[in-house]
């Protein structure tokens, strides 16, 4: 046996074992070694394919068919060629998810999975939405199919400490009940669905959070913005208000949505001129869209890292204008996660009830029925029980249904 072979015997070992890009070096080393190793030409080109390089893949294989005559690599490459439109699902997929479309989503990553190309990506995305979703077991069965073939995955990888710190699966990776909620909204929502603000590339990342680090306060001036205060504390009625047209000019213009709020807050009630008018507008407009995303993912940052105080802040300020924004139950959820975490039950109870009330076929639904049937447990036991009914008869495969639940209907 040549070299090159016995490379290509440790690669295709490697493969097997789920060491993906230690088998691509191998087989690359391999083919250095003998251009016409026909099957190591061919192995590199499946493990690209399955990484998602469709087109370094079929170049691999046309020029195995073309140099070596490889008949394997003809049908590879003719195969291959109905993946294009996989292409065009997988990034629409992203798209949706973006958008907080799971449903949708995961049709079309699901018409990516009648082939094996980009096998790994359409998996860790398939599993991101079924937790998402909350059907766990679905995506631990994604998370597997991608740990077999790449066992250093990090989105994987991520996904299963994600399934471990919300007790959903045990170390052993074996699905189980459990009987409290613990970061899952946070994580998932906050976490796998961070939008950057317009202007910036969008992204979706797996358990990829906003590094806010240490923020510096912001030096807003508001000596024209508010009431001025004497030295004993009264206000002095004598001293007029001046609206701030150029600093409110600037704040549009570098996108300083705190300063905005800030303004919007103070001003939306008073008579202004029309510059006046026509600036406040802008920036409420500028609020109610880029606005609302910025505050809402500074909030669930900071819920993500247990600051309470910050988080409820931030996403009230999502939550006032994000009425008529695509995130608006999104941003209830976190408020009533919020609150809820904090110790704060009459807070949570009031913004898991809007949700309940208003997107009852939303993606949190189940476990806001859960919190709520455990909420009311100790404050009002014929609620407690109307939700705890409401749980297993909306979503009878719950994991939520467990023996707390079950004690409350019975």
């Amino acid at each position: 046996m040549n070299k090159s072979q016995k490379i290509y015997n440790r690669a295709l070992n490697k493969y097997n074992n789920g060491y993906i890009n230690a088998a691509i070096k191998l087989c690359e080393e391999s083919i250095s070694i003998d251009i016409k190793n026909k099957a190591s030409i061919n192995l590199k080109g499946l493990l690209l394919y399955l990484k998602g390089d469709l087109d370094k893949a079929q170049k691999l294989w046309k020029m195995n068919y073309q140099v070596n005559g490889d008949e394997v690599a003809q049908k590879y490459l003719e195969s291959s060629k109905k993946d294009n439109e996989k292409i065009q699902f997988y990034k629409k997929a992203l798209g949706l998810i973006e958008k907080f479309k799971i449903d949708e989503a995961l049709v079309l990553l699901e018409e990516c999975t009648e082939s094996d190309f980009n096998y790994i990506n359409v998996n860790n995305y398939s599993a991101l939405c079924y937790m998402k979703k909350g059907q766990y077991a679905k995506a631990l069965e994604k998370i597997n199919n991608v740990l077999k073939l790449d066992v250093k995955n990090i989105e994987a990888k991520e996904n299963i400490k994600l399934l471990e710190n919300i007790d959903i699966i045990s170390k052993k990776n074996n699905i189980k009940k459990v009987c409290c909620i613990s970061f899952i909204g946070i994580l998932i929502a906050c976490g796998i669905f961070l939008i950057v603000n317009k202007g910036n590339k969008s992204i979706v990342g797996f358990i990829k959070f906003f590094n806010i680090g240490t923020m510096k306060a912001q030096n807003i001036n508001y000596e024209n913005n508010k009431k001025i205060e004497n030295v004993n504390g009264k206000i002095d009625k004598n001293i007029k208000k001046t609206f701030p047209l150029e600093d409110m000019g600037n704040y549009i213009k570098n996108k300083d949505y705190d300063s905005m709020y800030v303004q919007v807050m103070n001003w939306r009630s008073d008579k202004l001129n029309s510059n006046e008018e026509n600036l406040l507008s802008e920036a409420y407009k500028l609020l109610t869209t880029e606005g609302c995303v910025y505050f809402y993912n500074l909030g669930c940052n900071y819920l993500k890292n247990k600051d309470y105080n910050n988080a409820k802040t931030y996403l009230k300020k999502s939550y006032e204008f994000g009425t008529g924004n695509e995130l608006y139950p999104h941003i209830i959820y976190m408020l009533g996660t919020s609150f809820d975490l904090s110790g704060d039950l009459k807070g949570s109870i009031k913004y898991y009830e809007e949700y309940d009330g208003n997107f009852s076929d939303g993606s949190y639904e189940e476990t806001v029925l859960y919190r709520l049937a455990v909420i009311y447990k100790d404050l009002n036991m014929e609620q407690s029980k109307s939700y705890a009914k409401k749980l297993v008869n909306t979503y009878p495969e719950s994991i939520y249904n467990n023996s707390q639940i079950n004690n409350l209907i019975n």
